[in-house]
């Protein structure tokens, strides 16, 4: 049968077509892959059933019976498939109880590695070892179930031994490099890349390569020359590699000074390229975030969030952000819609327990706490102490001591459990338990201001004057710009009548604020003290004009002008703050001390009786009456 060439062309063309559009495909799938390549330093926790590096023939030397063609193992296959891993185990606990195989326990280990039970995996794996310690791929996998428990050594251990027995594998080499970097053992993690890259091809070689990058960028001390040259051999390889191009950068402005705009203009061409590249805006904010821009900063991460809606880690970000900034509404609506993707993440619930404790909802606070308890496990000695505040807040004192204690089983030496004890009792005034706790804390954190702070408090209401003193400057050592240990320091200088040392440091506070009114109100008082009365008059006029109404600094600058016999402008003081507060005792004795000292002796015997009948038990204008009435017979 004969066919016209229309026809050939009409059955070819389709074909050619769905062809292109497979290539086409599958080349934007490895460009999509190339821009996660920095997504490498996180072990990937999968089980391979088959390596490409290894041949059949090298396994076929294991020498054990090989079950692939089983139906029973095929049954199984699919049942995982289905994800119905409770029916697909139990046929390979059926096999294992008639012909115990290694090969067998492996698969087994995968099925719990699926289901990321990875101590379940991890006996598993070293069941398959047991029947066959060749067994290259139970090794390979248990090294991974090492690593999801955090077994370092051990998981170094097993690919060393994969890698003994084939030195081909590279993903062996690629994740012993990992554990190397992690464990910033950046020498040995080179050499394991370096091996990754002489053994692979592709993206294999580009997570290597930039791999073989970034260790040597963090040696000590960096040998960025050699990083530099890693970073352009993987654009070679990869010229769309984001990561790459992105350190680049970084190690062109790491030493010019004002680049921000230069660095910036870089970033925004790279982005033009990528305008979907999160790590891209990643960059772009750390680098407004450098350069103190953090509202920009903010506002990139919210426009990358279009790109990748779903991801935890950015709204996270963006989230902590928000609460340094104190939008603490705005960062709760960011984690309760995290939540809506991730309603099991302890962490989410965690920082929303903290948000919701600063804006005083506590039923909420204490929902979220209580969240965290239920998902951990074991849950951390901070939040333990995260509740203890909360309980301190809502004044349920016995839960507040009862969390504390937990959190203190957890971590025995944990300076701020402590201090918040010695909050807790300074609260309820047993300062006696209060100076325990806060000492303990200092012992365990020499440099904690707020406890000496708060120490310096309880001396202070001991009288142990000499000793508050001590605290404040240790508090003053540690944090040299809190103004209220300096006032409270001067306070106690007076208490033991070092007014010198009291009048040098009210005088530097107001160097640095001169609109510190207590500053300038003790000042003056201090002088009123040491008989310096024109310094006096000065300070205490400054006082009163930052607070006009003050009625301390009024009768005080009224003592001030009648100390140096200007009684017509104490009077006139005294007597604008009666007009507002007549029932007030103290001013109306200065008034009354006042007109005695001026010798108007008639206009005082008033106001004393006046003083009588406000308080019919005052000594002193019972005294001053006497006083009066002795003068008025002579």
């Amino acid at each position: 049968m004969k066919f016209s060439a229309q026809k050939l062309m009409q059955s070819v063309v389709p074909v050619i077509f769905l062809l292109s559009a497979i290539f086409l495909l599958l080349m934007y799938v490895q460009y999509r892959a190339s821009l996660n390549a920095d997504k490498a330093i996180h072990i990937h926790i999968t089980a391979q059933t088959a390596m490409p590096e290894i041949t059949d023939t090298q396994m076929d030397r294991i020498g054990e019976v090989d079950f692939s063609d089983d139906l029973r193992i095929i049954k199984a296959q699919e049942l995982i498939h289905k994800k119905k891993y409770t029916q697909a185990e139990n046929i390979y606990f059926e096999v294992l109880g008639k012909e115990p195989s290694s090969q067998i326990h492996n698969w087994l280990g995968v099925l719990y590695l699926k289901q990321e039970q990875y101590h379940k995996a991890l006996v598993s794996f070293t069941n398959a070892l047991k029947f066959n310690e060749k067994n290259y791929r139970a090794l390979y996998n248990r090294a991974i179930s090492h690593t999801a428990l955090k077994q370092t050594e051990e998981a170094i251990e097993d690919y060393k031994k994969v890698i003994d027995m084939f030195d081909a594998h590279a993903k062996s080499h690629f994740n012993l490099g990992l554990l190397y970097y992690k464990k910033k053992i950046y020498k040995d993690a080179i050499n394991s890349f370096q091996k990754t890259t002489s053994l692979t091809s592709g993206d294999k070689k580009v997570k290597a390569l930039y791999m073989v990058a970034k260790s040597y960028s963090r040696m000590s001390p960096p040998q960025n020359e050699k990083a530099i040259a890693a970073y352009n051999a993987t654009i070679r390889i990869k010229p769309n590699h984001i990561p790459s191009r992105l350190a680049l950068i970084k190690f062109n402005y790491a030493k010019k000074k004002d680049s921000y705009k230069e660095e910036l203009a870089q970033l925004n061409v790279l982005l033009s390229l990528e305008p979907d590249n999160i790590f891209i805006y990643r960059a772009i904010a750390k680098l407004h975030h450098k350069n103190k821009k953090e509202e920009l900063r903010l506002q990139v991460l919210m426009k990358s969030l279009h790109y990748e809606p779903n991801n935890i880690e950015l709204q996270m970000d963006i989230a902590f952000l928000l609460m340094k900034k104190n939008k603490t509404q705005k960062a709760i609506e960011m984690l309760e819609r995290v939540l809506t993707i991730d309603p099991l993440n302890t962490k989410i619930h965690f920082l929303l327990g903290r948000l919701y404790y600063l804006q005083n909802n506590y039923e909420e606070s204490l929902f979220n706490y209580n969240k965290v308890k239920e998902l951990s496990e074991s849950p951390s000695p901070e939040l333990w102490n995260n509740l203890g505040l909360l309980y301190m807040k809502m004044k349920n004192i016995d839960k507040a001591k009862e969390v504390y204690a937990k959190a203190l089983n957890i971590r025995k030496n944990y300076p701020e459990v402590y201090y918040n004890l010695g909050l807790l009792y300074l609260k309820s005034k047993n300062f006696e338990k209060a100076q325990m706790y806060f000492e303990k804390a200092i012992s365990m954190r020499p440099e904690y201001p707020q406890a000496y702070y708060n120490l310096a408090l309880i001396f202070a209401e001991e009288k142990q004057h000499e000793k508050a003193i001590e605290s404040y400057i240790q508090v003053l050592k540690y944090n040299p710009n809190k103004v209220k240990a300096k006032l409270n320091l001067a306070v106690q200088y007076s208490k033991i009548e070092d007014y010198e040392n009291a009048k040098i440091i009210y005088r530097k506070i107001l160097k640095d604020d001169e609109s510190y009114f207590i500053a300038w109100l003790n000042l003056g008082r201090i002088n009123y003290k040491l008989g310096e009365y024109k310094s006096s008059i000065y300070e205490l006029q400054k006082a009163v004009h930052l607070e006009p109404e003050h009625e301390k600094a009024n009768r005080s600058l009224a003592k001030s002008y009648r100390a140096v016999k200007n009684y017509n402008k104490a009077l006139e003081i005294l007597k604008r703050l009666l007009e507002h507060n007549p029932a007030d005792i103290k001013t109306r004795l200065v008034y009354a001390r006042s007109y005695y000292r001026y010798k108007k002796y008639n206009h005082a015997l008033r106001e004393y009786k006046k003083v009588l009948k406000l308080d019919p038990k005052n000594k002193v204008a019972e005294k001053m009456l006497r006083r009066i009435k002795k003068k008025r017979k002579k």
